[in-house]
């Protein structure tokens, strides 16, 4: 039997409990504590979860505690920081997307990861999923032909107070927010994922916030052979979050695309057939970061840093278009 991995979390938002339970589901490791910079948050997360032992440091829970890795669920400016913290305490860590601010903060932290010799992974959950892994095995066996064309969308319409609130994290550009790095993330990395490749031409537009973030984003990628993605992120806009796969035999259609539990493919010639996946969760996320552990993987296949690093310099190409920049950056 292998012992249970040890985890720290950093940041005690509304994401920190989602990866708690799953992770208990997995039952192969468990939180040993969390920090916050707001000792308040930090309690008020060890109320609801029954956390062991919280902190109001960073500095002072990798102190401390015996920890086998460090799951970094703060706010997106602040990613690059701490997870630098934890592995310079040669802790592995598996970072929330978006991984960093830039590409420039994501180059740094995974310079440091690989001479380091640690693990690090972006937590792009839906890259786990089961319909992620049917979709991938099906494109690579030519179920639909050679893909040539994607869409998908990724929108979260919030209440209309949210969007008023100076600080709400999705809004403030201090820490990073807008929906490009928020939520079209998904979609962009989805593109990689499907292409297997980075666009070799990218276009965008968006709709700015009063705070001068994005709150609807629209991205054109280009790929080799004429091959196309056009996708979507808002955080005003009604649509279903889905994915059109085209290719030269056939469609993929996936409902809900990043937390898909079935799919339809629709090959030339016959009747659009329905495939069930078992239900997504971050569970299969932390399990992959556990087997990398295992294993002595200081990557996922599935997810390596080059990856990552290519979405970055992406998303950072759409917001030089729009002369969007968060402060601090150069």
């Amino acid at each position: 039997m292998n012992p249970k991995i040890r985890w720290g979390i950093i940041g005690c938002g509304i994401i920190a409990p989602k990866f708690f339970q799953a992770l208990e589901n997995t039952g192969e490791g468990y939180v040993v504590a969390a920090a916050s910079k707001s000792m308040r948050r930090a309690k008020r997360l060890q109320k609801k979860l029954g956390i062991l032992q919280v902190y109001g440091s960073y500095e002072e829970m990798l102190h401390r505690e015996q920890l086998d890795a460090v799951y970094i669920a703060n706010t997106h400016a602040e990613h690059a920081a701490a997870a630098k913290l934890c592995l310079n305490h040669g802790l592995p860590v598996l970072v929330e997307k978006a991984f960093t601010r830039n590409a420039k903060e994501a180059a740094g932290l995974i310079a440091l990861a690989r001479q380091k010799k640690l693990f690090c992974m972006e937590a792009m959950w839906t890259r786990f999923n089961p319909s992620s892994a049917k979709v991938r095995a099906l494109i690579a066996e030519g179920a639909i032909g050679e893909v040539q064309h994607l869409r998908a969308a990724f929108c979260v319409h919030m209440p209309p107070g949210m969007k008023t609130m100076p600080w709400n994290r999705m809004y403030s550009p201090r820490l990073a927010g807008g929906a490009l790095l928020d939520i079209g993330s998904y979609p962009i990395a989805y593109a990689r994922m499907i292409f297997g490749a980075p666009p070799v031409r990218i276009s965008g537009s968006a709709k700015m916030a009063w705070t001068g973030v994005d709150k609807t984003s629209e991205y054109h990628f280009e790929y080799s052979g004429g091959r196309r993605a056009e996708l979507i992120s808002s955080f005003v806009e009604h649509r279903p979050r889905e994915a059109i796969i085209t290719g030269t035999h056939g469609i993929i259609s996936v409902p809900h695309f990043s937390g898909a539990s079935s799919l339809c493919i629709t090959r030339s010639g016959y009747s659009p057939e329905t495939i069930e996946c078992a239900a997504p969760d971050f569970e299969y996320e932390i399990r992959e970061v556990h087997r990398c552990l295992r294993e002595g993987l200081t990557e996922s296949p599935f997810m390596p840093l080059g990856e990552t690093l290519e979405t970055m310099r992406t998303m950072d190409a759409l917001r030089a278009q729009w002369s969007m920049k968060y402060p601090g950056e150069r």
